[in-house]
């Protein structure tokens, strides 16, 4: 699995962008999008590694259709004879318990290929696999199940133009279209007041509303509505996840993963058309656009924000006491029978700290949580902490 025999020829080394295979013609799809022929992408500036990379891949597969039986390919794959109209088959990967999904599309006679690279580098554990590994592991895994010949890709030909499976052409990936591709980050936040409901007003461009999934009153997942089928963004639990999905190796506590899928219109925008346009300056590209699209980067406040702005202020700490005493017991509807030279005092002085009353307190304080794409930290303001009169250093 881990070792390739495959042979790569140069006999087409043109310039052209139109493969000749015996009567099939085959355009080279990463040069159809004139940006990416004309243009140069910034260097990136985001390093793949374990927290950072692609999570989940499909690529099509051209087929040559004089010396391919799809039907037949699967049903090696599926270890069962497929039915009349079955297109589908789903294999688990020996070596590693990996599931890869394949589906035959009779109008592009062509086979989808549907895998999580990152299984392959860490069959055991949730950590991601880089975005120039996803070429390799799809040559591998095409050379593990076309290997019974019942299918033949396209760009496997010998130098006299014979077809196969021991040469492939020296532009295969550009042979290989990309479908589906998710990328992700890693975050690590420990701060114990950080939470994903905090996010339950940030709404993704294009998206409808938000979703914030909870499990047992703690909210794990947050998502935009918008289609699942392209530029779906999620930000969610890792740990929490991974430890009801069984993971052996559970990533640390205070795990999170943002995730963006982009298809069709979405790979577009990136720029991201066959397996030779998976370097690191379109996959950061890419990362980018779906962060973007997410608005996650946008800071949030903390509803007890409030709370840590009295206790910034200059007054008395009594005076922070009762302050804090009197806006929470409003904020629950409990009538605490203040004079009302009492709570006007005590509301001015709130004023004098900062606050107001025009808008909701929710929406107020010092105390915001920014997450940095760049770091995959939780950016914020001091922790609240408890006043005391007693002087710590004694």
């Amino acid at each position: 699995m881990y070792s390739s025999t495959q042979i790569h020829s140069n006999s087409f080394k043109t310039g052209s962008i139109i493969n000749q295979v015996g009567s099939l013609a085959r355009p080279l799809l990463s040069n159809r999008c004139s940006y990416c022929v004309s243009n140069v992408f910034p260097i990136p500036t985001i390093a793949c590694g374990p927290s950072i990379g692609v999570d989940r891949v499909a690529v099509e597969i051209p087929l040559v259709p004089s010396k391919s039986d799809a039907k037949a390919l699967l049903s090696t794959i599926k270890n069962t004879l497929l039915g009349r109209w079955g297109t589908r088959a789903k294999a688990v990967h020996l070596g590693t318990g990996a599931d890869i999904h394949f589906s035959f599309n009779k109008a592009r006679w062509s086979i989808v290929m549907e895998f999580n690279p990152s299984r392959f580098a860490d069959p055991d554990g949730t950590t991601l696999v880089p975005v120039e590994a996803v070429a390799r592991i799809t040559e591998l895994l095409i050379e593990e199940y076309f290997k019974d010949g019942e299918a033949l890709p396209a760009f496997a030909v010998t130098e006299g133009g014979e077809e196969s499976l021991e040469y492939w052409e020296d532009n295969w990936r550009s042979q290989i279209r990309i479908v589906r591709l998710d990328v992700a980050r890693d975050f690590y936040i420990t701060d114990p007041l950080f939470n994903i409901d905090l996010f339950k007003e940030t709404k993704a461009k294009y998206a409808r509303s938000v979703a914030i999934h909870y499990k047992n009153g703690i909210a794990e997942t947050w998502e935009s509505t918008n289609s699942r089928k392209s530029g779906h963004v999620k930000f969610y639990n890792k740990y929490r996840q991974a430890a009801k999905a069984g993971v052996k190796d559970m990533p640390v506590v205070g795990t999170f993963r943002f995730e963006y899928m982009l298809r069709n219109k979405h790979l577009q925008k990136a720029h991201i058309h066959t397996l030779e346009d998976l370097t690191s300056a379109k996959f950061e590209y890419a990362l980018r656009q779906g962060w973007e699209i997410a608005g996650l980067g946008k800071p949030v406040m903390h509803p007890s924000a409030w709370i840590k702005q009295i206790h910034d202020s200059a007054l008395a700490p009594e005076t922070k006491s009762q302050i804090v005493g009197l806006l929470q017991a409003e904020m629950m509807g409990l009538d605490l029978c203040l004079r009302s030279s009492q709570a006007t005092a005590l509301k001015k002085a709130a004023r004098e700290a900062g606050l107001t009353f025009r808008r909701s307190l929710a929406y107020q304080g010092n105390l915001r949580f920014t997450l940095d794409l760049e770091t995959g930290n939780a950016l914020t303001d001091n922790s609240i902490y408890v006043h005391t009169d007693r002087d710590e250093s004694a």
